[in-house]
């Protein structure tokens, strides 16, 4: 048999099975995630996913403006999906023996900007391309791209303008601000590191945010404590002249100090 024959003969490869995309689309306004579960990534662009999600919105924002941001980076609408998104990595096997437990599907989050409303010649543009079938792509996704700045900043370089970013960041504060008190509120550079990891939805930053809050308090509890302890009368005189100075936390954790220290002389008197 000659090695035409052969390859004539051949059993065909089976096609390589895809698999799907989960996404969860968190918005930049009260709106709740929108989870959508994407069979074909390699065949849906960004203008397609974007006209899924339109179709989800509330009637009052099912005409503005959508803008996909992954990471940092502005998504371009002809992109692919399997081309500038990327799955989380599968988790650690289980040690246990027997049948493994089923574990629900590691989820993309995608950050959705609701902007503007668009004119209705932009909507009709937007349907139909997103109407027009995709081919099969087998882009590989983008190198890493170069350092970019801080929080926010980052998305300047993603047809942003300021005022945008401006806006963006005041409702990032306002949430901020609901969720702590004037005296805990986070520095500029912790900040900065949970609009990073509000835009890359990296659970580390945000514990690193939240360890550096918890220590900033135990620290005023226990200098506190130790300032009423072992020098209530200058501590005293200090919180009433000096309005301001320290956190209401350090003021109750002095007078927490004080009071320890009138009980252990009084308790050491009786004795």
């Amino acid at each position: 048999m000659t090695s035409v024959d052969m390859a004539s003969t051949a059993t065909p490869l089976p096609a390589r099975q895809e698999k799907p995309f989960y996404l969860t689309i968190r918005f930049t306004t009260s709106l709740s995630d929108l989870e959508l579960d994407i069979a074909h990534p390699s065949r849906t662009t960004i203008v397609q996913l974007k006209h899924q999600i339109r179709s989800s919105l509330p009637p009052e924002f099912s005409s503005n403006r959508l803008r996909l941001i992954y990471s940092g980076r502005l998504l371009q609408d002809g992109s692919h999906l399997n081309a500038v998104l990327k799955p989380p990595p599968p988790p650690p096997p289980s040690d246990a023996k027997g049948k493994a437990p089923e574990l629900p599907p590691q989820r993309i989050y995608v950050n959705c900007s609701i902007g503007d409303p668009l004119a209705a010649s932009e909507l009709a543009e937007e349907s139909s391309s997103a109407r027009i079938p995709s081919p099969l792509t087998t882009t590989l996704p983008p190198a890493p791209a170069a350092p970019q700045p801080r929080g926010f900043d980052r998305l300047l370089t993603s047809s942003f303008t300021p005022a945008e970013v401006s806006a963006l960041r005041l409702q990032f504060l306002a949430v901020q601000a609901s969720m702590h008190t004037p005296d805990t509120m986070p520095s500029p550079t912790t900040l900065r590191r949970l609009e990073d990891a509000w835009l890359d939805d990296n659970g580390n930053e945000g514990s690193e945010a939240r360890a550096d809050a918890e220590s900033g308090a135990l620290d005023d509890f226990l200098w506190g404590n130790v300032m009423g302890f072992l020098w209530p009368l200058g501590a005293l005189g200090w919180l009433g002249r000096e309005d301001g100075v320290w956190s209401e936390r350090k003021r109750m954790a002095v007078w927490t100090g004080v009071m320890l220290g009138i009980i252990f002389g009084v308790m050491k008197q009786m004795s």
